[in-house]
Order: structure tokens, then sequence, then C-alpha cells
């Protein structure tokens, strides 16, 4: 539902951290918080000449407006101290006292900006004469539950705002994009004249960047030493990249074995990615596969079993930080480890080493060195061997978009659209005036 009613539209973006319900409220810190109405404890009763501190607003104080629509700092109080209630039942627990200043804050600067920015879209659509019939509100819920899979009812009362709450935002997402179609949206237009333009201009811009990519070729089939040189004067990716083969593989897709086959210090000719053209350089080549890994752990474990020390092993061997404490992990409890790795934990004799396990990681040879009757809480020590990473550089630079006439049509349409829908906006709110004490950025005097 969000995604239909609210991201569609530039108007409400600025105000989504609350309104799209589901994401976790972002605690401001001290230095981002201008304004903290809450008088501080110890400064309660005490007179000074350099702390001067405001008097709190009155409930009838008004704290924003938007054209006849009005705001008190009773109604804000209400919002926040639900936003509280929402953003607890969310975490699972109230907000930490010692952040409760800077969260109200920032809901404070939450349900001022909604307010605005909800009352800027229902005054334009109201003077416009905007009206959501029946037929239309039944196509936007058909399509919603197609989107979702889910009926409107199980949406509003999942939401994260609260069923009522949704239900609201739902409304008055309806009558935002009806505004937009209606007012906004039906001058929006691209000519095929762009679009061949744009077309040209992609090929053009594709031809340059493959003589580009040509002419470095030539130069590193001459000199290899210049590709550092060519890196850092026109990549878009200066760092080399080094992880093993099976992370690596995805984000090459196609060109992989091209990428692979690389010898150490061989370069490979010019490959098209992700919108990138790319020449690769091998810089490293994996030592050691999975096989090479389970073989290392097995003769660890040889060698743990006839008495050396697994400690000292563990400092020598192990890629985990906790290789240099002998691979001690302290104590954990059940859910704060890999499932593979908590399994071996559970299940494996006290003050043994068993056999290797494999994680998302790689080879671990573990050793449980406590653990309670309910397993609640266990310690356990361990020595981890990483897959061998290979290290590549790359020549990257990005390429044009490759796209249709219709996907041009239709990139260009949105972009214009987000345009003019910001635009109508800006000068609504010009138009109506907007007033905030408490955050003076949301203001916008009215046009003479």
């Amino acid at each position: 539902m969000q995604k239909k009613m609210f991201l569609g539209s530039a108007i409400l973006a600025a105000a989504s951290a609350f309104v799209a319900g589901c994401d976790k409220p972002e605690v401001e810190t001290a230095e981002q918080t201008n304004v903290t109405l809450e008088q501080p404890a110890e400064l309660a009763g005490v007179q000074s000449d350099i702390v001067a501190l405001p008097p709190p607003p009155k409930d009838t104080d008004v704290i924003a407006s938007v054209g006849n629509a009005q705001m008190t700092w009773a109604e804000l109080n209400q919002q926040v101290d639900e936003m509280l209630v929402l953003a607890a039942a969310q975490y699972g627990q109230p907000i930490p006292t010692e952040q409760l200043p800077q969260v109200k804050q920032n809901f404070r600067r939450m349900a001022v900006q909604t307010f605005v920015v909800e009352n800027v879209i229902c005054q334009a659509a109201e003077k416009a004469g905007i009206k959501i019939d029946d037929a239309y509100r039944a196509t936007e819920v058909a399509a919603i539950e197609k989107e979702t899979g889910k009926q409107m009812d199980e949406l509003f009362k999942t939401h994260a705002a609260g069923p009522e709450r949704a239900k609201d935002m739902f409304e008055k997402g309806l009558i935002e994009k009806r505004l937009l179609e209606e007012v906004v949206f039906s001058k929006v237009a691209v000519s095929d004249e762009e679009i061949a333009a744009t077309i040209e201009k992609n090929a053009a811009e594709l031809a340059v960047l493959n003589e580009k990519m040509a002419d470095f070729a030539q130069q590193c089939a001459a000199d290899p030493a210049a590709f550092d040189a060519l890196v850092e004067a026109n990549s878009v990716l200066k760092t080399p990249v080094a992880r093993p083969d099976e992370e690596l593989k995805p984000l090459f897709g196609d060109v992989w074995p091209v990428v692979a086959a690389l010898a150490e210090g061989e370069i490979s000719p010019a490959l098209h990615i992700q919108g990138l053209k790319i020449m690769v350089k091998c810089n490293k080549l994996p030592a050691a596969g999975d096989d090479a890994l389970l073989a290392k752990a097995e003769e660890l474990r040889q060698r743990v079993l006839a008495g050396e020390d697994f400690g000292a092993l563990a400092q020598e061997f192990s890629k985990c930080p906790s290789g240099q404490r002998g691979g001690d992990l302290g104590s954990f409890s059940k859910g704060q480890m890999v499932p593979e790795f908590e399994q071996a934990v559970l299940t494996q004799e006290i003050g043994k080493v068993g056999a290797p396990v494999k994680t998302q990681f790689g080879y671990h040879l573990i050793m449980v060195t406590e653990r309670n009757e309910d397993a609640s809480e266990m310690r356990a020590s361990h020595i981890l061997l990483m897959p061998e990473t290979r290290e590549l550089s790359m020549l990257a630079m990005p390429t044009p978009p490759e796209m249709d006439a219709e996907t041009i049509r239709e990139e260009m349409t949105e972009q214009r659209k987000r345009q003019a829908a910001m635009e109508f906006y800006n000068a609504q709110r010009l138009e109506l005036g907007v007033t905030s004490t408490l955050f003076p950025e949301f203001a916008a005097a009215p046009a003479k």
C-alpha cells in the first residue's frame, strides 16, 4: 500500500519517515536536535544569567498552520504521545529515558512535517474540486490487494501507525494521486523528437566510450604497468576488490568465466557488467579452495587430538579476531551464532574438538568450554579457516543507458512527473502560506 500511495509521489516523500508506517523512527543526536522543550532536571529552579530557557508553549498556542488549518501545541503533544506508544510496541519496550527528549523532538518534526504536507495537498485538492468516488476507490483497492496479496482490512490492521491512521493515510493518498493525475500530470508530455535525440546521444556516448576502452587496451598491451595509472586517472572503482570467488561470481554475472580464467598479472579485454565497461586485472589468485580448507581444518584437528595446544593453533591459523585470544569467543546464548555453529556447540562434548563445521564464513574447529544444563548460556573457542580471496583491480567506466524508445519515454515521463509534482507542491505552499514556529524550515510566506 505504501509504495503505490506514497512513495510514487514526490510531494509526500519528505514525510515518509513516519507516514510510511514501515520504518523504525530514527533518533536524532543531541547535535542534530536544535530545540528541546523539556527543561533539564538539573536546571529546575536555578536562576542563571547564562541559561535562560523560554517558557513552554501553552496548549492553545499554534505551532503550525497551512491556510485555514492549524495545529496547536496540545494537538502536537497528543500525536507525539501516540507515536511514542506505537514506537514502544514496535520495539517491544519503551524508549530509554535518556533518549526520550531527542526522540520526542524527532517525532515533533515528523508530526509537523506531515501536518504541513497533508494540509497543502488536501486544500489544493479542495480548491481544484477533486473528489474520490466509490469507483475510483474500488479500482485503487483492487490494485493494492493484487500487488500485496492481502485484503485492505488486513493491511490497515497490521500497519505500524495503527488501523485508523492507516485508513486516513489511504484516503489522503487517493486524494493526492487524483489531484496529481488531473491537475499536474495531464500537462506532462515527452515528444518523439526528444526520444530520438536521447537515443542518438546515448549511441554517440557509447561510441566514444568504446574508443576509449580500445585505446586503454592498446596502452596496457604495450605496457601492463600502465593499467594502474589508467585506473587512478579514469576508473570509478579505484580500490582493488579482494573477496572469495563465491562472492565475486554474482557481481560479474555472465562474464565471470573470463575473469576467473585470468592468471596473476593478466588483464582482461573490455567487458560489460551492470552499466559499466570494465577491464579487470588479476592481482592475486585464491590459494585454497573448499576442499583444501576442509583438509587443513582436519589436519589441525588431528594436531589438537595428538596433544598440541588449541589456543596456540588458533593464534597461528584462525582468521577470526578471537584467534588472538586463543580462539575464545566468550559467553553467548541461543540465537547469537549462525545455526550450524550453534548446533555444534549444543551437541559437542565439552572440552573436546569436534569435526570441522562449515558455515557461511568458512570452516570452524570448535571446542566447547562451558554449557549450562538448559543451554541458555554457552562458551566456546574456535579456529576459523576462511576461503582465500581473489584480488582484482578494475578499470571501470560508466556506460550510457541502453534503452528502447518506450523505456526512454517512460523514464523521462516519470522524471518530469516528479519535477512537476514538487513544483506544484511548492507553489501551493506559497499560495496558502505555511507557518511553523517550532520548525521554521517548513514555513512558506504567501505570494504577494
